[in-house]
């Protein structure tokens, strides 16, 4: 019962430290970043049969060194066609790699970029899905009926099952 209380009013507590106190966190102690940093653009949206281009952009102390892996999640939905040379440029590195859709639903593009930063092997990942415009959303829900007064809601959603073939 007191505990129910005390987590009752729990949020309305506020810690604070005087007036007077020195500030203790700057800009500078700011959340740390990994060690390689990854962004992906999409040039244009995504049209089925028709060829796009995606930058990636890798940033890190030492970019020398860095390689880039690409991979689609399912190759027959979006296919890999190209994948430029590295070009350097104010501390950063980028790609250029062109996909095609190939179904609707599109696919996901795994993008890895590895290399030696301060003799240790370390890596940066990002999964970007690349859908068409018209494409539905994976998960929609579909109401069976509408309840009458007093009645349950049941709503299903699609599920879709893939296997694997073990490595």
């Amino acid at each position: 019962m007191v505990l129910a209380l005390v987590a009752t009013f729990l949020p309305a507590v506020v810690f604070a430290a005087p007036l007077d106190a020195a500030v203790a966190a700057t800009h500078d102690e700011a959340k740390p970043t990994g060690p390689i940093g990854v962004d992906v653009r999409i040039a244009a949206p995504p049209a089925l049969g028709a060829p796009l281009t995606v930058t990636v952009t890798a940033r890190a102390e030492a970019i020398e060194g860095l390689a880039l892996e690409v991979h689609a999640d399912d190759p027959a939905a979006l296919a890999i066609v190209a994948q430029s040379a590295p070009v350097d440029r104010a501390g950063a590195r980028s790609w250029e790699i062109t996909v095609i859709p190939m179904r609707t639903a599109g696919g996901n593009l795994g993008v890895v970029v590895a290399g030696d930063i301060d003799g240790v092997a370390q890596a940066g990942s990002v999964v970007t899905p690349i859908r068409l415009a018209e494409a539905t959303p994976a998960l929609r829900a579909r109401p069976l009926a509408v309840p009458e007064a007093g009645g349950v809601n049941l709503s299903l959603l699609p599920v879709e099952e893939r296997v694997r073939a073990p490595k």
